[in-house]
């Protein structure tokens, strides 16, 4: 007689766990595990942050856009502030792809991870200035934004 685990004979429960690590790798292959997918599928979100900050300048300094349009370039930033840690895995720099990330990102990690948390830390300020609609307080909360871009750019990204 077999021996049963969860209902499973094991030559059954050997299946599951087999179709399991066939799917694990799968999905990993699926999620973009070649380092110059991962570092382009970084660039895509860096060029969103980009476009964020673009809208929100244009308002501020040429009155194009409305405070609507900043509050959903705000809602943008804190998205894709949420992802930049996953965005740098390990083997993503200088030399692969066009990255331009330096290897001060992971030498330096604790740091690193301290200037994203400013601009997810910026975001949310950026939002409140929006609903206000006051263009002076959605340009002081865009400098704010815009130090935290610069905290990465400063001293984890090569000198343009």
């Amino acid at each position: 007689m077999a021996r049963r685990l969860y209902g499973f004979s094991q030559r059954g429960l050997m299946v599951a766990i087999l179709a399991a690590g066939t799917f694990m790798v799968g999905a990993a292959t699926a999620q973009g595990t070649d380092p110059a997918a991962q570092v382009e599928a970084r660039q895509d979100q860096m060029k969103r942050l980009r476009d964020a900050m673009k809208t929100t300048g244009a308002f501020v300094k040429d009155g194009t856009g409305s405070a609507a349009d900043v509050k959903a370039a705000a809602a943008t930033i804190s998205e894709v502030a949420g992802k930049i840690p996953s965005l740098f895995p390990v083997g993503t720099g200088v030399g692969i792809g066009d990255s331009e990330a330096l290897p001060a990102v992971w030498e330096n990690w604790d740091k690193f991870s301290a200037a994203n948390k400013a601009m997810a830390d910026a975001a949310p300020k950026l939002a409140a200035a929006a609903d206000m609609g006051d263009k002076s307080a959605i340009g002081a909360a865009m400098k704010g934004v815009g130090a935290s871009c610069s905290g990465c750019h400063d001293n984890f990204r090569v000198k343009k």
